[in-house]
């Protein structure tokens, strides 16, 4: 990368350049307009008086005078409308940033062709006056270049961002005598950074969340494993209950899961073709930490019943439907036909998991039955999401 100091030699050197040039071709045209004068003075000089020779050397300066200023007219007039189409803020402001000459907006904040006393009250929003003032005298005891990003109240009466630059004008002494500066429109720009910032943030709190209850799974189930094999075993089953409903997540980009995608991928490794889960109930968005929630529950229910309860034999059938009714939102997982439940099950994590982890995700209770037909689980508490379209 280019140091500072050599790029300023560098745009030294092009003004430079450009300024020898501009003397040269005033140079050239000064030379042509002494030459047409000279040939104007020796054509029939003996034919014509002074007086007459006066008169054709002064009709050839003013119709090089009025060509020049038809030229300037005509730079000058592309030069506005450059200005005037341009997207960006123009503005002229005196010396110690008290008044402001004019403004041309851009279409982005008001414009305003007299001079403007209250402009930092009428274009700044209260909360970056400050930073403004700071970085006015900042750049008046510097005589530097004023630079800053700040917030600014918009032509449509909202407020946006910009991105503002001013140079001063010094008189032959040195001192500042006005401003002259430009602003960007950054409005975009500022708010995809914040949101962005807010997406880092709810990933870092998420990212913690999930491996708090990776840690909660590895240790509460090693802790009821009756070997090691069985805790891995377990473990990776929990896990991959988990990744498929972080994918769903990924997919709904944090945001909300729907109930449907949310129990079929959760039943997924459990369907056989048999049609023995049946799930019904109305569409209902689910906040992420809900749908892990729900996706480790179903995921405990459906191994215990293919373990020991309704779907371990060719007869039990699976009832799963929920519903949601002024934000209250119940759930219900009905076993069936299955193998006749006798002596006092042994409540493990997977229960604890289910009743107490689930529940408090939905800010509500979780409840499992141990009937003579297989385990009922119920889960009532608010949906946080909102109802989904049908």
């Amino acid at each position: 990368m280019r140091s500072t100091e050599a790029t300023d030699r560098d745009g030294n050197g092009r003004r430079r350049h450009q300024d020898e040039t501009e003397i040269e071709r005033l140079r050239k045209e000064n030379a042509a307009l002494r030459a047409e004068v000279a040939l104007l003075r020796s054509r029939d000089g003996s034919a014509l008086s002074d007086g007459e020779r006066d008169a054709v050397i002064r009709q050839a300066v003013a119709g090089e005078a009025e060509r020049r200023e038809r030229e300037l007219a005509t730079l000058t007039a592309q030069l506005d409308a450059l200005v005037r189409s341009s997207s960006e803020v123009r503005y002229l402001i005196n010396a110690d940033w008290s008044e402001l000459a004019q403004l041309s907006g851009g279409g982005f904040i008001p414009d305003t062709s007299e001079g403007n006393a209250n402009w930092l009250e009428e274009y700044i929003p209260e909360e970056h006056r400050g930073l403004v003032r700071a970085e006015i005298d900042r750049a008046i005891r510097a005589k530097d270049t004023y630079h800053l990003e700040h917030k600014v109240n918009r032509v449509d009466g909202s407020v946006g961002w910009a991105l503002s630059r001013a140079v001063p004008l010094f008189d032959e002494h040195g001192e500042i005598t006005s401003w002259m500066g430009a602003a960007s429109d950054i409005t975009d720009r500022k708010t995809t950074e914040e949101a962005q910032h807010v997406l880092n943030e709810e990933l870092a709190h998420r990212m913690k969340n999930t491996l708090a209850m990776v840690q909660a799974i590895t240790t509460q189930t090693l802790r009821q494993a009756s070997s090691v094999e069985e805790g891995r075993v377990a473990i990776a089953a929990r896990l991959g209950a988990l990744a498929r409903a972080q994918d769903i997540l990924t997919r709904a980009n944090f945001d909300a899961a729907g109930i449907h995608t949310v129990v079929a991928a959760a039943l997924a490794p459990h369907q056989d073709g048999a049609e023995r889960i049946v799930a019904d109930g109305p569409p209902v968005d689910l906040t992420s930490q809900q749908a892990l929630g729900l996706s480790l529950a179903i995921h405990e229910l459906a191994t215990n019943a293919a373990k020991y309860g309704s779907l371990s034999n060719d007869a039990g059938r699976v009832s799963i439907r929920w519903s949601l009714a002024g934000g209250a939102f119940t759930f219900e997982w009905i076993e069936s036909g299955g193998p006749r439940v006798t002596g006092s099950p042994r409540r493990g994590f997977g229960s604890r998991l289910i009743e107490q982890i689930v529940g408090s995700y939905f800010e509500g209770d979780g409840k499992i039955d141990f009937g003579s037909q297989g385990i009922r689980f119920r889960l009532t508490g608010k949906a946080s999401g909102s109802e989904a379209a049908a």
